[in-house]
């Protein structure tokens, strides 16, 4: 786990826009039951987020957007998970079905808040 926590740093710090024009896969929100997420079985892959946006709003709504980027030549099958507090929460996921290798893709959520001052963390799974 430490050794994950210095990416996830970089990921959440890393604050950027995705652009919603690009194709690709389409996102659906799968929701989620307050005691957590819903595991399923996958490979983390870090480097898939390559951008995002993860703000609280001035109406206390936090919103979160991004761009997942698949860059194996493969297509997979992704699962991205938004937590708002601890990572063992509740939290949002959304699944994109058939990115094609090397093809990116916007997503947006509107995550469970678990902790009104957040920290906003994300990871993206490569679904089997």
């Amino acid at each position: 786990m430490r050794v994950w926590l210095p990416v996830l740093m970089v990921l959440v710090l890393a604050g950027c826009g995705g652009n919603d024009d690009e194709p690709g896969a389409t996102p659906s929100a799968v929701p989620t039951t307050p005691g957590g997420v819903a595991q399923v079985p996958g490979t983390v892959d870090p480097l898939a987020i390559t951008s995002f946006t993860c703000r609280k709003g001035d109406d206390g709504r936090w919103r979160v957007k991004g761009t997942l980027t698949n860059t194996a030549s493969a297509t997979r099958d992704y699962r991205v998970t938004v937590f708002i507090g601890q990572q063992t929460g509740p939290a949002r996921t959304v699944d994109l079905d058939r990115v094609k290798g090397g093809a990116s893709v916007p997503f947006t959520a509107q995550p469970v808040v678990a902790a009104p001052d957040g920290p906003c963390r994300l990871q993206a799974l490569v679904r089997l």
